[in-house]
C-alpha cells in the first residue's frame, strides 16, 4: 500500500492531510511528528519582547511556529506601526488568521514567489524595498538555534539585532510506538514529506540507530523535500530517492502526485 508519512509537528499537517485524503484518496497516511513545539512561557522574556517591540524598526518571524508562539508570548494586538517580515506563505497565512493583513493597514514584508519562501528570498524582498540599515534594529522572533544566515546579512549592512526565541523543539522519542509502524511498511512504497533540515536529521539520527530495519529506506524511501537545502541534507545523509519541490502544501501536495505516478 502506497503511503505517504506527514513528518510536521502535531497539529501542522492537517490542512495538507485533508488536501491528500481529497486528491489522492487511495493514498495511506501516517503522522510522524519528528519534532514537537514548545512555546516559551518565560515571563522575563515576556517582558523583554514587550520591550524590544517599542524601539525596534521591523520584526522579523522566521517561521509560522515564530508567529503563533511569539504572539501568544507578547499577548496584546500587534502594533500596526511595526513593520513584519516573514519568510513565506504559511507564515503570511498564520498573519492572516490573526487579522494581520495589509488590507488591516499592517506592513509586512514576505517573498512572493514560493521557490524562494527562504532568508535569501527575504533579504531580496527586503533590499528592493530598504537600502540603508545602518543603526536600524531588526528584532527575530524565532526557535531556540536555527539558521543564522539572515540575521549575519543585517549586521553586515550595519543593522543592530536582537532576538527572542519564542519555543524550542523537541525530537520524537526513539521509543515512540510510530516507528515501529514505519518498520512495517513497504520502503520502497513510501514517500516522506519534509518541510525542516532539523527534523530530516532527527530522522536520519534515529535511522542510524535503528539500523537493523532501516537500511533499505536509504535506499529505496522517497524523500520530497520542500527547499534544496534540505534536499541536500537528505543526500547528504545518503537518501537516494529524494524530490525537490517547492514550499506549500499545494506544491507538496503536486510532487506527492507525480511520485504516486511514478511508483505505480
Amino acid at each position: 500500500m502506497s503511503t505517504i508519512v506527514l513528518t510536521r509537528p502535531i497539529g501542522q499537517s492537517h490542512r495538507l492531510g485533508e488536501l491528500l485524503k481529497e486528491q489522492l484518496p487511495g493514498l495511506e497516511q501516517i503522522q510522524l511528528p519528528l519534532l514537537s513545539i514548545v512555546p516559551n512561557e518565560d515571563q522575563a522574556e515576556a517582558q523583554r519582547l514587550r520591550a524590544l517591540l517599542t524601539t525596534v524598526d521591523l520584526a522579523i518571524f522566521v517561521s509560522p511556529n515564530a508567529i503563533e508562539c511569539g504572539m501568544r508570548l507578547w499577548g496584546a494586538d500587534w502594533p500596526k506601526n511595526l513593520p513584519i517580515a516573514v519568510i513565506g506563505g504559511g507564515s503570511a497565512d498564520a498573519l492572516e488568521r490573526r487579522g494581520i493583513t495589509k488590507e488591516h493597514n499592517y506592513q509586512i514584508y514576505f517573498p512572493k514567489d514560493p521557490e524562494h519562501w527562504d532568508s535569501e528570498g527575504l533579504w531580496a524582498e527586503l533590499s528592493k524595498t530598504i537600502s540603508n540599515w545602518k543603526g536600524k534594529k531588526i528584532l527575530f522572533l524565532k526557535g531556540a538555534g536555527g539558521r543564522e544566515w539572515l540575521g549575519e546579512q543585517f549586521l553586515n549592512h550595519g543593522a543592530e539585532i536582537y532576538q527572542v526565541s519564542t519555543y524550542r523543539r523537541v525530537p520524537l522519542a526513539i521509543d515512540a510506538p510510530v516507528w515501529q509502524s514505519l518498520q512495517k511498511l513497504n520502503p520502497k512504497e513510501v514517500a516522506c514529506l519534509i518541510t525542516s533540515s532539523e527534523a530530516l536529521q532527527h530522522m536520519v539520527d534515529v535511522f542510524r540507530q535503528q539500523s537493523n530495519w532501516t537500511k533499505e529506506w536509504f535506499n529505496l524511501a522517497t524523500m520530497i523535500c520542500s527547499h534544496e537545502r534540505i534536499a541536500k541534507t537528505a543526500r547528504d545523509a545518503g537518501f537516494k530517492q529524494v524530490e525537490l519541490c517547492a514550499a506549500g502544501d499545494q506544491n507538496l501536495l503536486a510532487a506527492s502526485q507525480r511520485w504516486l505516478e511514478q511508483i505505480k
